[in-house]
């Protein structure tokens, strides 16, 4: 992306942002102003704030949107959020992989109600084994966080927040059943309740479907059958409030994945794939100014592909955090944590003298500050790992109120991903002497936000070294067909543009990605993202109805790295209608790619066609 295009972008990006800012202020100065505090969000700074309050490129999907995701896929939702984008091996169950802001799955760290999830084998989090009915809401930070959250947040943190149930009742019931092409069904149901000493919260969901043929009829893979899905889940929370300000919570979740793919004719391939996780936390407030949160985490990714051959990957990952919050001061506030992170893998295809641990013990600290209009971030962590040594990371972001309604904002980081266990340990391609990914990032933004009127420019510049990749002839003796090796550099860089509307009951939302991620060496498009990404939705409620529609088009792909198999453009149009049929009924309708477009995410490989599901969900007020 030239620097003639970034400035001239930015420049277009400013008057807009100023005409419109000068035209809403008329009409603020000429209405009362009332206070609207909007989201909480917890992981931007590792603790609460306002989203509005956050200084880099965070969103935050609702209840409201995941409860209208019908049949869509954990990874199908991601995609309608500006900087996402999704490659899936097949159905919205089969494989799938999640890039943000043009990093790859491995380099966006995922946690599960703040505890790391994913395969340290494979690398990356398993999105395709985690049904959106299970989630209450997802918080997106764009940008390096390794400076948060240690490794693997190159792109950023991804953090899936299950459900928790009613807050303002002792007991609550709430459930939905639906049903949809391919022979798709869904049904949940959970329970929840607060007396104001003891929070409850459980919740069961029941998906399966016949799906389609993974494969394409082209290769040797192509195999026509149908390969469905079972997608099984459960998670709950208990919390006890045992004194004011003082708190004892349990979380568990776990769901079981059993998924059909192509990679032989006349053949019955099939993957089962169980995530897991379970945390105990104390939040205890020592004084008005000083709070303490204690935590213990496990969780797990277990995998077992099931083809010619059977392979086995578990991953299990155990977490220790103390963190202390300090409000010192008005305005200013510091966090001080410290971790240990225990990461035990198994595999069937690892050797026996492949180690099959590491251990990493980190030291994080975070400082926020608002001076009048000066608004900053700064952060500092330390990891030290048994296997790829010590690493420090670091963030420092600025905010400046131009006015009431205008800020502008900046901010450089660091990132690092740790090598995969397979790209240390697997037999004929692993080398233990490979490096941890490093990357830095520079951002910069400007954003507006006056009543129901909110937009917003991100530049961004993200240099990723030691890159890993396969490397032939590999340097070492013993791989014949390669090895993992350091020998790539990166840079993933663009601008993104968002807006939002209200009119009275109309809300208009658009964003507009035109990225540029491309390997440093040769110039060529890393695989599988796009150079432009527009995203439209429009909401209307007429009575008891909510009518919906989003628009998704993204410019051409290619498939590899060389950039000689080239994935075309595509645009998808998706339907949504929501009636209240009563105060605690809804009924729903969701209609996804309404043309019936025939797209690729990766070469070979089929993508839902037209398809609806209709839901009934009841939930109490």
């Amino acid at each position: 992306m030239s620097s003639y295009f970034q400035r001239s972008l930015i420049g277009a990006a400013v008057a807009l942002l100023a005409a419109s800012g000068a035209s809403a202020q008329t009409t603020a100065n000429a209405s009362s102003s009332a206070t609207v505090l909007g989201p909480v969000v917890v992981t931007a700074a590792r603790g609460e704030q306002l989203l509005a309050d956050t200084l880099g490129d965070v969103s935050v999907i609702d209840s409201e949107t995941l409860g209208a995701a019908g049949q869509s896929s954990l990874a199908e939702v991601l995609r309608r959020e500006h900087g996402v984008e999704i490659v899936a091996n097949g159905g919205p169950h089969n494989s799938t992989s999640v890039f943000l802001r043009g990093a790859s799955n491995a380099q966006t760290l995922v946690l599960l109600d703040g505890q790391r999830i994913g395969s340290a084998t494979a690398g990356g989090a398993s999105f395709n084994a985690i049904p959106a009915s299970s989630i209450e809401r997802i918080e997106i930070i764009r940008g390096a966080a390794s400076s948060l959250y240690g490794a693997d947040a190159i792109g950023g943190v991804i953090n899936v927040i299950t459900k928790k149930g009613a807050t303002n009742a002792p007991f609550a019931v709430n459930g939905s059943i639906g049903a949809g092409s391919y022979n798709t069904r869904k049904l949940t149901a959970g329970v929840s309740g607060n007396d104001g000493i003891l929070t409850y919260g459980f919740q069961a969901s029941h998906a399966t479907s016949d799906g389609f043929s993974s494969r394409r009829p082209i290769g040797s893979s192509y195999n026509p059958d149908d390969d469905g899905y079972t997608l099984d889940a459960i998670n709950g929370n208990i919390g006890l409030n045992w004194k004011p300000g003082q708190k004892l919570e349990a979380t568990f979740f776990h769901s079981y994945l059993h998924g059909q793919y192509d990679s032989r004719p006349r053949a019955d391939d099939r993957t089962i794939s169980r995530v897991e996780g379970l945390a105990l936390t104390s939040t205890n407030k020592i004084t008005d100014l000083w709070t303490s949160r204690l935590r213990y985490g496990e969780t797990t990714d277990k995998s077992r592909d099931i083809s010619a051959t059977t392979s086995v990957f578990n991953t299990r990952q155990q977490q220790i955090s103390w963190q202390n919050d300090l409000a010192f001061a008005p305005g200013q506030n510091l966090s001080i944590a410290a971790e240990h992170l225990n990461e035990v893998v198994s595999s069937s295809s690892y050797l026996a003298s492949a180690p099959g641990s590491r251990r990493t013990n980190s030291v994080t600290g975070v400082y926020r500050g608002d001076f009048g209009p000066h608004h900053t971030q700064i952060s500092l962590r330390h990891d030290d790992s048994s296997q790829y040594g010590g690493k420090t990371s670091g963030n420092v972001s600025y905010g400046y109120d131009i006015n009431r309604v205008l800020q502008v904002t900046g901010a450089a980081g660091t990132g690092f991903r740790a090598p995969s266990f397979n790209e240390l340990y697997f037999p004929g391609y692993g080398q233990p002497a490979v490096l941890p990914e490093r990357s830095r990032n520079l951002e910069a933004g400007l954003r507006y936000r006056d009543g129901g009127t909110d937009a917003g420019v991100t530049v961004y510049r993200n240099k990723v070294r030691n890159l890993i990749s396969s490397l032939t002839p590999c340097p070492f003796p013993g791989y014949a067909f390669g090895c993992a090796y350091n020998v790539d550099r990166a840079v993933l860089e663009g601008v993104t543009l968002t807006a939002g509307q209200q009119f009275g009951a109309t809300n208009l939302r658009a964003s507009l990605d035109l990225q540029d991620a491309h390997d440093a060496k040769t110039g060529n498009q890393l695989a599988r993202r796009a150079e432009q990404i527009l995203r439209l939705d429009a909401e209307h409620r007429i009575g008891k109805a909510l009518i919906g529609a989003e628009l998704f088009a993204s410019g051409h792909r290619y498939d590899n790295l060389a950039n000689t198999t080239r994935l075309g453009g595509y645009t998808l149009l998706n339907l949504r209608v929501a009636y209240d049929v009563t105060r605690e009924i809804q009924a729903q309708v969701r209609w996804n790619n309404v043309a019936n477009k025939d797209y690729e995410l990766a070469r070979g490989y089929n993508t839902p066609g037209s398809n609806v599901f209709f839901n009934l969900v009841y939930r109490p007020e």
